[in-house]
């Protein structure tokens, strides 16, 4: 199937260098996601958006490829949207977020991460530049309403890419379905959530329509993730995650490698060992989660405890430079060549060296008959994503099998389950692997290849990508999950409130009703009306209706008895039990509104802006002004606020000025808790907010660990709320669990909560 295509990864499919003469030249990339995605591109004729090396500066033009042999030498320099980075840039967000905190922390080694503000800066800046150039190419689509437009994003660079560019293609309205693939591990939630920045993460993720992994594990802890950092619903079944108004599919789609690429080579690349002795072959790039030094003291130790086997093997290990600018890693080599070093000068003799090293880049055409020649391949890092080298050391068994050692802790090690497995931490088992290895038959290293091989030759590249577009393709057919009910919201709320009363404090606008195009139009439902008219029947749960509205267009709007009504945000304040308030603060700002008014009117108010004026606050809506307009609008409203001594504040689709007294919505929550229970509130209530919008997320904050608190709407920003909901219909529901709650209390003997809780704690005493 033809589609228009973008691919998104940190690196394009070439480097930009300069030749002798000094002009700019490709220089072709290696690698399974070039030589997957380069035919993709090239046939679809679509669009590649990375970072093409240091060499390459904005007053460059991206050369044309003089290589036919190259696999992205089809790719067009048109086809390409390069990234720019600054030395600055790249140390902060290459060296810096990537690979000293999502690095270690994505290979569940947490206590290797560094986690600074900073750098976290620069990888949203440069995530932010991914999405943009990514969003340029998709307005060069053929159609913007066509269903298969696909956005493909790589890797940990980019996790909070997709959101970024969720929201640029919304506010456009342009039809695309994005999906990311992770090529390195997820951990479980309980590490994850040691990223200070874990929740953001998560949400830009959540942009996608699907999210693909390696292996069921790390599918399985992304899931886990979203349900306990975001509070998002989950399905483990069927690999689903609702979070607010959107669902997403996670997938398990391990990758494969050019099976019949390794094994054509195999048969002709020339013989790289000179020696007579057994062959055990490792090759990593050198990094600390590859578990090489492991591996160099695992051999040690057989050596030692198999001295029989010494001068009839030699250990030939390949580490490949990586990060050379950086200090950990150089470190890390050092390290390695004392090890070898100490090794080697402990077992050596004249006529033998027990391991042989390399520290260089070997090519794909040479590295194929190292794995052929090669009696035995240990691969054993401490954690790896999949670790393609197993594959390929398999692919390469062309004559005389070899045996394949690998870690558990790899993706492949949770399928090649012919090959040894050994943990590498524990060197006398590593030792074992080895001479059990060494020893074994032909017919069992035959009968282990060929089950290894006819798995890897059916799961290779080609299926790994038949499989993804086959997922993508499959997105709208998916299982939903089973619709918001009340069960949903007694596994969120029935173990907190346990032993309270409730308070409930509701925002109006697109949380019980749903936004509409002029305030006016946004008339309560009879529904929900009857259902906030039952709850206020009992004595255990108290409603408020918190908005931003006046108090004169909240009460012509919700005609209640016993309700309690917050206008402007908390300033205005009319409870049911009769008393009534206003801030006085505000009050001095109120002859300011009609010249702001005026001003906002005059310059604003065109394209289709309008201005709204309520008590103390000015709200100007940009709903629904085109997109174009929408920002230097919604500026100039900002600048003209700010002129009158306002407080601009973004709300929906919309600019609100607000007098400059520090008073919010969590400040209006806390003053209705008071006014109502007392200092003391949080003794004797659980308070649930339910908000929709940016002024909302105020009250969520103040009520952190105070209450529960919900977001209505699409989940495209973060929310300091427990938990997403997808809209009003949702909070209709919420209502009709409160009711089966108040029933359950009606129905129970009740002892004062109080009493109770003061029983319990002297029952934790008496035990003490």
């Amino acid at each position: 199937m033809k589609r228009s295509l973008v691919v998104i990864s940190n690196r394009l499919p070439f480097v930009v260098t300069k030749n002798e003469n000094g002009e700019p030249v490709r220089k072709n990339s290696a690698g399974g996601l070039v030589t997957a995605l380069a035919p993709l591109v090239i046939k679809n004729k679509g669009y590649w958006v990375g970072w093409a090396g240091n060499d390459l500066t904005e007053d460059m033009e991206i050369p044309e490829s003089d290589d036919p042999t190259a696999i992205a030498h089809g790719i067009k320099a048109s086809q390409i949207k390069p990234i720019y980075f600054t030395p600055e840039i790249f140390q902060s967000f290459y060296n810096g977020f990537c690979n000293a905190t999502l690095w270690p922390l994505m290979h569940s080694l947490p206590t290797l991460a560094a986690f600074k503000s900073d750098q976290w800066n620069s990888y949203v800046n440069v995530n932010e530049m991914f999405a943009n150039a990514a969003f340029e190419a998709v307005k060069k689509f053929d159609s913007y309403e066509d269903k298969n437009n696909l956005v493909w994003i790589h890797d940990y660079q980019l996790m909070v890419t997709p959101m970024m560019l969720r929201n640029l293609l919304d506010e456009a309205n342009i039809s695309c379905k994005l999906a990311f693939f992770l090529h390195i591990p997820f951990p479980s939630w309980d590490i994850f959530r040691l990223n200070p920045w874990a929740n953001e993460i998560i949400l830009g993720l959540l942009g996608c329509d699907l999210i693909a992994f390696h292996t069921n594990t790390y599918a399985s802890n992304f899931i886990e993730c979203c349900l306990n950092i975001l509070g998002a619903r989950v399905d483990r079944k069927e690999m689903i995650v609702e979070y607010g108004n959107k669902t997403i599919v996670v997938r398990a789609l391990p990758i494969g490698i050019p099976y019949d690429w390794f094994e054509r080579n195999a048969r002709v690349s020339p013989k790289p060992f000179n020696f007579k002795e057994k062959v055990i072959f490792g090759v990593d790039r050198l990094d600390y989660t590859k578990g090489i030094i492991q591996r160099v003291r695992g051999y040690e130790r057989f050596l030692e405890k198999y001295p029989e086997c010494r001068e009839k093997v030699v250990f030939f290990q390949v580490a490949v430079p990586s990060r050379t600018d950086v200090e950990d890693y150089r470190n890390l080599k050092d390290e390695l060549e004392r090890e070898i070093g100490r090794v080697s000068g402990r077992f050596a003799t004249a006529e033998w060296t027990p391991i042989k090293y390399i520290y260089n880049n070997i090519s794909q055409y040479e590295l194929a008959g190292y794995y052929r020649d090669a009696r035995i391949a240990i691969i054993t890092p401490v954690r790896d994503g999949m670790n393609l080298v197993a594959k390929e050391y398999v692919a390469c068994q062309i004559d005389d099998p070899g045996v394949l050692i690998i870690s558990p802790f790899t993706g492949a090690g949770e399928t090649m389950n012919e090959a040894l497995l050994v943990n590498p931490l524990e060197h006398d088992l590593v030792a074992d692997a080895i001479k059990t290895a060494y020893d074994m038959k032909y017919y069992e290293r035959k009968l282990r290849m060929n089950a290894l091989q006819t798995r890897e030759r059916l799961f290779n590249l080609d299926t790994w990508l038949e499989s993804f577009f086959e997922a993508i393709d499959m997105i709208d057919s998916v299982k939903k999950m089973q619709s918001l009910n009340v069960s949903d919201y007694e596994s969120w709320l029935g173990p907190i409130i346990k032993g309270y009363n409730l308070a409930i404090i509701l925002d109006y606008d697109g949380t019980l009703v749903p936004i509409q195009p002029h305030p006016d139009l946004a008339v309560l439902p009879d529904d929900v009306k009857n259902l906030l008219e039952k709850l206020m029947e009992c004595k255990h749960i108290d409603v408020t209706i918190l908005s931003g509205r006046s108090m004169a267009n909240l009460k012509k709007l919700i005609n209640l008895k016993n309700i309690n009504l917050s206008g402007s945000h908390g300033m205005e304040l009319c409870l049911a039990n009769g008393l009534e308030e206003e801030c006085e603060q505000a009050a001095v700002f109120r002859a300011k509104i009609p010249d702001l008014v005026k001003e906002l009117k005059e310059t604003v108010c065109e394209h289709g802006g309008w201005v709204e004026e309520k008590r103390y606050h000015v709200t100007f809506h940009w709903r629904d002004t085109h997109p174009n307009y929408r920002q230097p609008m919604a500026q100039k409203a900002i600048e003209i606020v700010q002129k009158y001594g306002f407080q601009a504040t973004k709300a929906h689709c919309a600019v609100e000025a607000r007098p400059p007294i520090g008073w919010d919505k969590g400040r209006g929550v806390y003053n209705i808790l008071e006014k109502l229970y007392g200092v003391t509130w949080a003794d004797n209530y659980k308070a649930v907010f339910i908000g929709d919008d940016e002024t909302d997320e105020d009250a969520m904050r103040a009520l952190s660990g105070l209450g529960i608190t919900f977001r209505v709407g699409k989940p495209n920003i973060k929310t300091a709320a427990s938990h997403r909901l997808p809209n009003p219909d949702a909070v209709k529901i919420f209502l009709k669990w409160a009711i089966g709650y108040l029933e359950r209390i009606k129905s129970s003997v009740q002892t004062p909560i109080a009493e109770r809780r003061l029983h319990g704690i002297r029952r934790k005493n008496s035990f003490a």
